[in-house]
């Protein structure tokens, strides 16, 4: 995406957006976008149940009432087909755990934001395989809020999460700039991108990016989208660090 020419941001609303942006109470607001995005965040894992673990254990009740049918009158061809749903298990099993893992990263509170992030992407990289460049997260040595961890590894989450369904893209990057006083984090894929004024854009892709930003926006940050069509997109979400130091910084002395 280098070397073009930028194009204007995107980030899609839902209708309930100018009542939630006419609270003059911060707190009331924040509330609201949090309930807000936990009920996308359950019908997304309602979704990806339905379609994951729900369907293979449907298909799995119709293999094993077939194969018992089977077993008196052809006992090959049973055999057959309970092979086959070991085998339908044995993925099923897979997606389970990779789903458990996308709800709690099991390395976040332990081993830190950009550790997670790279295990994550890895993770990414082997179930799609998408080329992934993952670069200048060298330069996060410390750590960070645990809210802000969790929103800034949710928000490139569901970032890749929107590669994977529906950018058709073959390459993305996902890249830290940090400065004493912010941070920002840019995912950029080489797919196909969309129209900011096409209105059938797919109903998950827009509660996805609705979370997103409601995620930034709970952590003092701003989410910014870039696209065109054939041209991929671009997520960058800047986030101030407010009363933290710059990485590296120069010895002084400590209050008493």
């Amino acid at each position: 995406m280098s070397n073009q020419n930028p194009v204007s941001p995107i980030l899609p609303t839902l209708d309930n957006d100018v009542i939630l942006n006419g609270m003059a109470d911060s707190t009331t607001w924040s509330k609201a976008v949090l309930v807000q995005t936990q009920e996308e965040e359950r019908y997304r894992l309602a979704r990806a149940l339905q379609n994951g673990p729900a369907q293979l254990f449907a298909n799995a009740v119709l293999e094993l009432e077939t194969s018992l049918r089977l077993l008196e009158v052809d006992p090959q061809a049973a055999r057959e087909g309970l092979t086959a749903l070991l085998t339908e298990m044995r993925q099923g099993l897979v997606e389970v755990r990779d789903l458990i893992t996308d709800l709690q990263p099991p390395l976040l509170s332990e081993l830190g934001l950009a550790t997670s992030l790279k295990k994550h992407v890895d993770d990414f990289c082997r179930r799609t395989a998408i080329t992934a460049t993952f670069s200048g997260w060298d330069d996060l040595t410390d750590r960070l809020p645990a809210t802000m961890e969790m929103a800034i590894f949710r928000i490139i989450q569901e970032a890749l999460e929107n590669v994977r369904a529906h950018s058709r893209a073959t390459q993305v990057q996902i890249l830290l700039h940090r400065t004493p006083d912010k941070l920002v984090v840019t995912v950029i894929d080489n797919g196909q991108g969309f129209n900011a004024e096409d209105s059938i854009n797919p109903s998950a892709r827009r509660l996805g990016l609705v979370a997103m930003r409601d995620r930034a926006e709970l952590i003092g940050g701003q989410l910014k989208l870039f696209s065109e069509p054939s041209r991929g997109v671009g997520v960058v979400l800047t986030v101030p660090l407010r009363g933290r130091a710059a990485p590296n910084p120069p010895h002084v002395e400590s209050e008493k």
